[in-house]
């Protein structure tokens, strides 16, 4: 590794840079110790000050975690999703095999909210889905939908097992043209606790979606929970220069 100490950008912020290269070239594997404070700062030239700056803001973010009395490690990667990706797909593209469980399969009269979220008529049924999600045999994620009936029918006949999305495009033929989402932090219920493996007190993240196709219609909306520890979300925010 190298610092240019003439450079404009700050002495920390290449040093973190230049870690994350490491990880993400697999120079610096998963659960593997980086070099100490003072190793870093011998090699480098830089103050061991500047080195524990850069070390945790990595922390911070989740790259790296420390062990007292060990050393700083790299942090395992989590799943990332940032596109119009199916669970099964993204957990593919992390090379880990994705499984689901189908909690619960029912055609149900609308409930007031879903009614409103996805402009349907007071009478529509619509399916409520609840699977448990795992990749390699872990449980990550619990998603809840609702379909309305007269998009999707039988439905509950197809195995929904596989890909959700993929049953709406091809068995459907419908087109996704885009998710809405509300992100937040949460806290896990008893029954997540249980169905996701995580101890009391573990954080979930929380996704709302309502997936609109290209003809207007919104076709879905799924409440999904998440464990914190292995699931982040990427979101890409673009200036809109027809505002300034």
């Amino acid at each position: 590794m190298y610092i240019d100490k003439k450079s404009p950008i700050p002495a920390y912020y290449q040093l973190k840079n230049k870690i994350i290269e490491k990880i993400n070239s697999g120079e610096y594997a998963e659960n593997s110790l980086i070099p100490s404070e003072r190793e870093l700062s011998d090699s480098l030239g830089i103050s061991r000050m500047t080195v524990r700056q850069a070390l945790t803001q990595l922390v911070q973010e989740g790259t790296l975690y420390r062990e007292k009395g060990k050393g700083t490690f790299v942090s395992k990667s989590k799943i990332a999703q940032r596109n119009i990706t199916s669970f099964s797909q993204t957990v593919r593209n992390k090379g880990m095999l994705p499984m689901t469980k189908v909690l619960r399969l029912e055609k149900i009269k609308a409930p007031d909210n879903i009614l409103k979220i996805l402009e349907l008529e007071e009478n529509d049924l619509v399916y409520n889905i609840k699977r448990l999600r795992f990749a390699n045999d872990k449980p990550v994620a619990i998603e809840e939908n609702f379909i309305p009936e007269k998009y999707c029918p039988s439905l509950d006949t197809h195995d929904l097992t596989e890909s959700l999305y993929k049953v709406l495009t091809e068995e459907y033929s419908h087109k996704i043209d885009y998710l809405e989402n509300v992100i937040e932090a949460g806290k896990a219920s008893v029954e997540d606790k249980e169905l996701l493996k995580i101890a009391s007190g573990t954080p979930v993240l929380k996704i709302s979606s309502v997936v609109h196709t290209d003809s207007n219609l919104k076709l879905l909306y799924e409440d999904s929970k998440y464990r914190s520890d292995e699931y982040k979300y990427n979101v890409l925010v673009y200036n809109n220069k027809n505002s300034q």
